[in-house]
């Protein structure tokens, strides 16, 4: 047998014949504009009520039901109206009572709501602790908690003869793949005095143009005591054609009475003060899903050590190193799902492969074309390289942009098709996560890898100038000269080599042959000429290519000096002897160890006679062993190797 719980009034006089106590027609608004006062009964949905005492806790998916992505939630109010009061019905049991008015009002409860017993929370902790009565929001959930709605009795003198007060929470996960969701409702009564000891509660929901309550009542009944509250669920449906997208407004109407009596209007009513906005528009095989739009979606993207991170790994460079900043807090940028590829190839125009430092080097623009932001000119780009070193990713920066122009609009970064298919993969998956529809803001958040500890030149950033090689770095260093060869005046004034340092780990760069034009190669065949000299010259790496050195483009034959082939190149003693040390060391063939975060800080230095010099008298070498504990050792000191033919001591290149 069902009990209903009495609205219990003490008469006042004589015993007169029990009335069914007609509803107050009080609307109290929770919106900047009042509900509209309805004229039919309210319906009873079908099924009944979870009731619940402040003992028990909310059944799974109810209230604090909301997934949480570590991200604060965003809130927005609830305007919030004063007290509506209407006289109440003749003949009713309030009036017999001596009740001579009811008044309906809402507020926001109190942060620390109290009663005689302790009050489960009516929602998550967002909700409940925050701030009462005001919305929260992410990108996929809604809710509020502490509407306080106040019902007070008072007799024909204003004074007060009770009063009970309902607590209202209600929350919302909404389907990133579906347009179908429930949101859970909980009214409790969490205070009572005087003559009111029980309230009726029934709770109505809708939404507008683009939705359907499919299920518009959360329970049957809704009688409560002092302490006890009432769960269920409303639900709704949105059918957004593909390609478009509908934003629309939850809205609420509670009817509050005392037990048994009918409700005719709402006693309070408040919209959501943000949209929901259910959508078919995000592309690709992604199905139609629902958000909070107002909410700014957040792409991740990631990359491992064993991933193809390049273009992620630019991507994060641009972010912290350039102004625009795109992506971060604050500096969104906006999906743009038409012209991506004309932007794309607006960014990559002029754009001159590295094969010289990257096998199958393609064009990665970063804002991606794939964005609003995107589509600058790519002569105004910040040319970069991405590498992995040591299980991290280094980014250096080409050519004549060694000190980068942080207001520059783009980047324009040289990685692999595998690299650049690999963040767009990431991206189209983002966007379908956080329903990222066309014109929709969004921030992109980056993770690359960080293993720790490593050698300090490993560990710190690049040198300005320098160019990835394995897990390092090289770099070459420049003087200018007044003729690039004094036996050639034609050719002019340029420079020449003045240092080259690497960074070696344990994974060595590709090294590359040598080609013309080397400074003071003109001058170097003269001398050899002018002394009826047939030995061998050559072109002397300065950074080993067994090493990662290079010397076949404009960039990297600053790495090169004319010398004899069997000399200073080849021989005993000679810049060969250091070299190989050098590689036993780093391939582990050398009785000194060498590990996974060791690196070797190599450094080579032309000697010249004098400012006009174009070929060095010879070359100083040194190596530095640097442990990732922080410690270093030398692998050889300062050497001196001359540029003579053999160990003669004669027929210096030097001039």
């Amino acid at each position: 047998m069902r009990h209903q719980h009495p609205f219990r009034i003490r008469p006042a006089g004589s015993p007169r014949r029990r009335a069914r106590a007609a509803v107050l027609a009080v609307v109290t608004a929770l919106t900047l504009t009042t509900s509209a006062v309805g004229t039919s009964q309210a319906a009873q949905p079908d099924g009944t009520a979870t009731r619940q005492t402040a003992a028990t806790t909310s059944p799974t998916g109810a209230i604090g039901g909301t997934t949480r992505t570590g991200a604060a939630p965003e809130t927005s109010a609830v305007s919030l109206t004063g007290t509506h009061c209407t006289p109440t019905a003749a003949g009713s049991r309030e009036r017999r009572a001596g009740a001579t008015e009811a008044c309906v009002s809402a507020s926001p409860a109190q942060a620390a709501p109290r009663s005689r017993s302790a009050i489960a929370p009516l929602a998550d902790a967002s909700c409940a602790i925050t701030a009462p009565g005001t919305y929260s929001y992410e990108r996929f959930s809604y809710c509020v908690s502490g509407i306080n709605v106040l019902y007070v009795l008072r007799d024909s003198k204003g004074a007060e003869l009770g009063r009970g007060t309902l607590q209202v929470a209600t929350s919302a996960t909404l389907p990133k793949a579906a347009t179908t969701w429930q949101e859970q409702v909980t009214v409790r009564m969490t205070a009572a005095s005087g003559e009111v000891t029980a309230l009726n509660a029934k709770l109505r929901a809708s939404c507008s143009t683009g939705c359907t309550a499919t299920k518009t009542a959360p329970w049957y009944g809704g009688d409560l005591v002092l302490d006890q509250s009432l769960s269920g669920s409303v639900a709704y449906s949105s059918s957004p054609a593909q390609g478009a997208a509908a934003e629309f407004t939850t809205s609420y109407k509670l009817y509050v009475t005392s037990p048994g009596a009918t409700a005719v209007d709402p006693n309070a009513s408040w919209d959501n003060p943000r949209t929901v906005r259910c959508d078919d528009a995000v592309g690709g095989t992604s199905p139609a899903g629902c958000a909070v739009p107002s909410v700014m979606p957040v792409v991740p993207l990631k990359t491992t050590a064993s991933d193809p991170g390049g273009a992620v790994a630019a991507y994060a460079w641009a972010q912290k190193n350039l102004d625009g900043a795109w992506g971060t807090k604050g500096k969104p940028l906006t999906r743009a799902t038409s012209g991506a590829s004309g932007r794309t190839a607006a960014t990559c125009a002029g754009f001159t492969p590295e094969t010289d430092l990257l096998d199958n080097d393609t064009c990665g623009d970063f804002p991606f074309g794939e964005s609003k932001e995107g589509g600058s000119a790519g002569s105004d780009c910040v040319k970069v390289i991405p590498n992995l070193g040591n299980g991290e990713w280094d980014t250096y920066i080409l050519n004549d942009a060694r000190n980068p122009n942080r207001s520059a609009p783009c980047v324009q970064a040289h990685v692999t098709s595998d690299d650049k298919q690999f963040a767009a993969s990431q991206l189209a998956d983002g966007f379908a996560d956080q329903r990222v529809i066309d014109a929709d803001q969004f921030e992109l958040t980056i993770s690359t890898p960080d293993t720790g500890p490593q050698a300090d030149c490993l560990n710190k950033p690049a040198p300005t100038g320098a160019l990835p090689s394995g897990d390092g770095w090289f770099k070459n260093d420049t003087t200018p000269v007044p003729l690039v060869n004094q036996s050639a005046p034609g050719d002019g004034s340029g420079d020449r080599p003045a240092l080259a340092q690497a960074c070696v780990g344990k994974k060595r760069g590709k090294g590359t042959g040598t080609s013309d034009p080397v400074t003071g190669m003109k001058d170097a065949e003269k001398f050899k000429a002018d002394n009826n000299l047939t030995y061998q010259q050559a072109r002397c790496h300065l950074i080993p290519r067994v090493l990662g050195g290079k010397g076949t483009t404009k960039e990297t034959r600053f790495n090169l000096v004319p010398c004899w082939q069997s000399g200073m190149n080849t021989g005993t003693p000679s810049m060969r002897t250091y070299e190989t040390m050098a590689e036993d060391l780093v391939k582990g063939n050398s009785a000194i160890p060498f590990g996974t975060d060791d690196a070797l800080l190599y450094q080579v230095t032309p000697v010249y006679a004098n400012a006009n010099s174009t070929i060095p008298t010879g070359v100083t070498m040194t190596a530095e062993i640097q442990r990732a504990n922080g410690t270093s050792e030398e692998l050889f000191p300062n050497v001196y190797v001359t540029n003579t033919y053999t160990n003669t001591g004669l027929y210096n290149l030097g001039n």
